[in-house]
């Protein structure tokens, strides 16, 4: 039990990471649109400088990437909860799992059968010694015949 609190303290803290994330997304997601608006009034004028469009298509070209790698941190740490999450059910899974072939006494019965087998392979070796001696003894006897 001790691994599924720990996977759900796991949960917690992307869960955390996740809402500031989005929450840091949304605050500049308005922000750039706002700037990137501006940029683009700056590229489209007739009365801008050279230096003022390269300027304002870095400016841009920034705002985007900055959006981008919002984005992307989010796609990761929503990629991260759903992993967690299913590394949480498998955990679950695999106590259930436990539980059930402890129940079931299945190790123990699994025990049991290997020493029936051990048991039946040493019968089959006596066996075959038996036979082997049998037939010894048979061989033994035709050559003996003249005591008989």
């Amino acid at each position: 039990m001790r691994d599924i609190a720990e996977m759900d303290e796991i949960l917690k803290l992307l869960e955390k990471a996740t809402k500031r994330t989005q929450k840091a997304l949304d605050e500049n997601k308005h922000l750039a649109t706002t700037q990137i608006n501006a940029y683009e009034k700056i590229l489209k004028s007739k009365q801008s400088t050279e230096a003022q469009r390269v300027e304002a298509a870095l400016g841009r070209r920034i705002e985007y990437d900055r959006l981008e790698q919002f984005s992307q941190q989010l796609s990761l740490l929503y990629t991260l909860q759903m992993f967690a999450f299913k590394v949480k059910i498998l955990q679950i899974q695999l106590d259930n799992i436990k539980e059930q072939v402890a129940k079931s006494e299945f190790l123990e019965k699994t025990k049991d059968i290997e020493e029936v087998k051990k048991n039946i392979d040493t019968l089959l070796i006596l066996l075959e010694g038996q036979f082997e001696a049998t037939r010894q003894l048979g061989e033994n006897r035709q050559g003996l015949s003249y005591v008989t």
